[in-house]
C-alpha cells in the first residue's frame, strides 16, 4: 500500500490554506476598488480547488504507485489554479497533463532519478 507522507501531506494542506487565505484577501482588495468579479469567482475558482485538496489528501492509501502519483500530481495541480488566478481557467483544462506527465515519469525516466523524488512525497 502507499500513501502520502505525513509531513508531505502537512506541507501540502499549509500551501492550500496559505494560499485560500492569499486569495480571501485579493478578493477583498478587489471588492473595496469596487470589483466584484473577484467575489463571483471566489467559490469556483477557490472553495471548490481547496475541497478537492482536502478530499484528495485525506483518501487512504492506495495499491498502486503510480494512483498516488496521480493524486499527488492533481493535488500539485489545483494549487497552481489556486496560486494563478489568471490563468486557472488554462489549468483547470490542462488536467490531462498531470497524467501524462505521470505515466511519462514512470515509464520513461530512469529508476536513479524516480526513486529519489518519489521518497520524497511517497512512502
Amino acid at each position: 500500500m502507499f500513501e502520502i507522507r505525513g509531513i508531505a501531506r502537512v506541507g501540502l494542506g499549509l500551501l492550500a490554506l496559505a494560499l485560500i487565505f492569499w486569495r480571501a484577501a485579493l478578493t477583498i482588495t478587489s471588492l473595496n476598488s469596487g470589483d466584484e468579479a473577484a467575489l463571483l469567482a471566489f467559490p469556483l475558482t477557490v472553495i471548490f480547488p481547496a475541497l478537492l485538496v482536502a478530499i484528495l489528501l485525506s483518501m487512504p492509501p492506495t495499491k498502486t504507485r503510480e494512483g498516488l502519483l496521480m493524486r499527488v500530481g492533481t493535488v500539485l495541480h489545483l494549487l497552481l489554479i489556486l496560486s494563478l488566478p489568471n490563468f486557472a481557467l488554462y489549468l483547470a483544462l490542462g488536467f490531462p497533463f498531470v497524467f501524462l506527465t505521470v505515466e511519462i515519469f514512470e515509464t520513461r525516466l530512469p529508476a536513479r532519478l524516480t526513486a529519489p523524488l518519489s521518497r520524497l512525497v511517497l512512502k
